[in-house]
């Protein structure tokens, strides 16, 4: 390779910051893959609450106990708080058109910047809204002497009850760093 081929490599070399048709469909590629994704994990979480109310009607019938009647209400309604926040935080857009100003990149990189930004707050509108009707139906188990009822008691139960949220906040703490990473890839395109 002589100085004049190093030259005219180095001219038809994109621009710093630009994003070759290459490049723009597989940033394309992968924001549609990241759309189906978030499309699937959030009809699992839709099928997961209806399992959920379901469960906690069936509750409102079945135990006369106030405090788990209570609980399960405010289950119900925590859940349907949930799906509501899931749906206007984390829901899956459509990728703009070929005709769309905004680059596969822009759009991608915004739909990570959002669902990172979900999963950082999930401790928020994702478990918050289930606090206190699992807290108002465990004081109704705890106190409840039936011991026919299907429920464990005390403070290993609580404990694990405890152990489950704080591994869910963990795990999308996890997923929203795991994000932060692909935005920061994403971001070097530009560098």
């Amino acid at each position: 390779m002589n100085e004049d081929d190093i030259k005219n490599l180095w001219r038809s070399a994109p621009a710093a910051g630009s994003v070759t048709p290459l490049q723009e469909a597989d940033l394309a590629k992968r924001a549609r893959r990241f759309q189906r994704r978030i499309a699937f994990r959030n009809f699992t979480e839709y099928a997961a609450a209806l399992l959920v109310c379901a469960g906690f009607v069936f509750y409102l019938w079945e135990f006369p106990d106030p405090l788990m009647r209570a609980g399960s209400l405010l289950s119900i309604f925590g859940t349907l708080v949930v799906v509501w926040q899931l749906h206007r935080r984390a829901s899956s857009r459509p990728m703009p058109g070929e005709e769309s100003a905004l680059p596969s990149r822009d759009f991608h990189r915004a739909e990570l910047v959002r669902q990172r930004d979900a999963l950082r707050s999930v401790w928020l509108w994702y478990v918050g809204p289930l606090v206190p009707g699992m807290v108002v139906f465990r004081m109704g188990v705890n106190a409840n002497p039936d011991p026919s009822l299907p429920f464990a008691r005390g403070w290993a139960a609580e404990g694990f009850i405890a152990c489950v949220i704080l591994g869910v906040i963990l795990l999308n703490l996890y997923g929203a760093h795991k994000l932060q990473r692909q935005i920061d890839q994403l971001d070097q395109i530009d560098s």
